[in-house]
């Protein structure tokens, strides 16, 4: 049950500024374990949230406060999952599905995709503020665009000159997954006629 609450409320992320989600800090037995489960077993990532988000916050906090792997937890990692539940809560319903699709996203992801995803965040967080806001839009506007156009894009003078060389190959990575700004899960359509001009 902690593995579900834990990646539950990390991947909550997904929807919000960052462009990733926060990756899944569990540790590494629990991420090896995880990966040798046949692909089927393994828990969706927003099941969690699925089956508290309708309970009082009193109640979510209770459930998650009562695991055992919980309480095992450093004090500073579950206040941290604790102000994650609560951000969560105080999205609006519309919000709080997205936030969902995305985590079932992520749980499509096949092992390699993760880690890339993981990878990246790594090297996103190492980014200033301002500098995620603007890679933020461009990749959410580079995924209006089919291959051919990102390459040119990419590639142009004014691209090159706005973005910096790890910057443009974590673009690049972020491009290949299905998450993310921009992204559309399964489970979304896009909103017809609302592409982005580049900025």
């Amino acid at each position: 049950m902690l593995r579900l609450a834990v990646t539950s409320l990390c991947l909550m992320l997904f929807a919000v500024p960052v462009g990733f989600a926060r990756q899944q800090n569990s540790g590494y037995q629990a991420h090896q374990a995880q990966r040798q489960q046949p692909r089927s077993q393994h828990p969706k990532a927003g099941e969690w949230l699925r089956k508290y988000k309708d309970m009082p916050p009193a109640e979510q906090e209770k459930a998650l406060a009562s695991d055992p792997q919980f309480q095992k937890l450093p004090a500073e990692r579950q206040q941290k999952l604790r102000e994650r539940l609560h951000e969560f809560n105080n999205m609006p319903p519309e919000r709080q599905q997205k936030v969902l699709n995305r985590m079932e996203a992520f749980d499509q992801l096949t092992p390699q995709q993760r880690q890339q995803a993981r990878d990246l965040n790594g090297r996103l967080k190492e980014i200033a503020p301002e500098r995620r806001v603007q890679m933020r839009i461009a990749l959410r506007n580079l995924r209006q665009m089919d291959p051919g156009q990102q390459e040119r894009v990419m590639n142009s003078d004014q691209f090159r000159s706005r973005f910096n060389d790890n910057e443009r190959e974590i673009l690049r990575g972020m491009l290949q997954l299905p998450i993310g700004p921009g992204a559309q899960p399964k489970n979304e359509s896009a909103p017809a006629g609302q592409i982005s001009k580049p900025q």
